[in-house]
């Protein structure tokens, strides 16, 4: 039985043809599997990020909100207290100076409604 180099030579190079066909097919499905991960994990980071920034904005507002309440202002309009704020915020741009004096003042009244909290408790 006689075997024609040349149609055996024609089939290998067929059959390698093929064969790297399959590899790049292989190559283009592993990358656009490692883009479609990557493109995962930058959408599970932004979610991430998105809500501790949510979270810290929260935490904020609700900071804020406590604030007013112990300032005892809570009973005021919307309004009063952010006219109130606004004048407060107008006189310090004139006499900077006084803001250490405030900021003195709020940490008095913060320490005695602490104060009265615990002495409340016991």
């Amino acid at each position: 039985m006689a075997v024609n180099a040349e149609a055996q030579r024609e089939k290998i190079e067929r059959m390698m043809t093929a064969m790297a066909k399959e590899q790049a097919k292989l190559l283009l499905a592993e990358r656009a599997e490692q883009r479609k991960k990557a493109r995962a994990d930058a959408e599970a980071r932004r979610r991430e990020r998105a809500a501790l920034f949510r979270s810290a904005d929260a935490h904020r507002k609700i900071v804020l909100g406590g604030l007013t309440i112990a300032a005892e202002v809570d009973g005021w309009d919307p309004a009063e207290i952010v006219g109130a704020l606004l004048v407060v915020s107008e006189q310090l741009a004139k006499e900077p100076n006084k803001r250490e004096a405030l900021r003195q003042k709020g940490i008095e009244h913060l320490e005695a409604r602490e104060a009265a909290r615990k002495a409340a408790k016991q």
